[in-house]
């Protein structure tokens, strides 16, 4: 029964450090020192204490057990969280067929900034909206696309920076020098 405890010790403490260090990565990718500096840290406190546990049951194969499946289970956790979290902006672009008018001003009128441009596709003449938004809102931002053009293309990436404009949720650059 000991030897079940500390497996699911070690178990618990890699899904613990693992789902943190996934998440530091990301913010470290960002550029968000601080966010990264701080998971790191209390990411190898649990690290430490998680291998001096294995480390002195290693002769304990369900230790090791739980040290692989704490490994994988921790990673799952980790990118779940990352994307409850979704932090910072997502530009969407969008190609409608038939009501590209109709979306620039819906997503307008729900507070996503929406530039439109004229291109000439394989089929003619169209719009292409760029739409930034929190990230937090992409969802919500298809769910409008395919709502009024089910069949509209779609991309979506993660904004790595932005300078001036308009960003809905974020003080405006403009605003800032004033």
């Amino acid at each position: 029964m000991e030897q079940l405890g500390i497996a699911l010790l070690i178990f618990c403490l890699r899904i613990c450090d693992v789902s943190i260090g996934t998440i530091r990565v990301i913010y470290t990718i960002r550029g968000n020192r601080v966010a990264s500096a701080s998971l790191g840290f209390l990411e190898s406190l649990i690290w430490i204490f998680a291998i001096s546990r294995a480390m002195k049951y290693v002769n304990n194969p369900m230790s090791m057990i739980g040290w692989a499946g704490g490994f994988a289970a921790g990673t799952v956790l980790g990118i779940t969280m990352e994307r409850w979290i979704a932090t910072g902006h997502i530009i969407m672009r969008v190609i409608s067929l038939h009501n590209a008018e109709q979306l620039r001003d819906t997503l307008r009128a729900k507070s996503v900034g929406v530039t439109a441009l004229n291109a000439d596709g394989r089929g003619g003449a169209r719009l292409v909206l760029f739409c930034v938004a929190p990230r937090k809102r992409g969802k919500e931002m298809i769910a409008v696309v395919q709502s009024i053009d089910p069949d509209a293309f779609i991309t979506i990436d993660p904004v790595s920076q932005a300078i001036g404009g308009y960003l809905p949720g974020v003080v405006e650059a403009s605003a800032v020098r004033k």
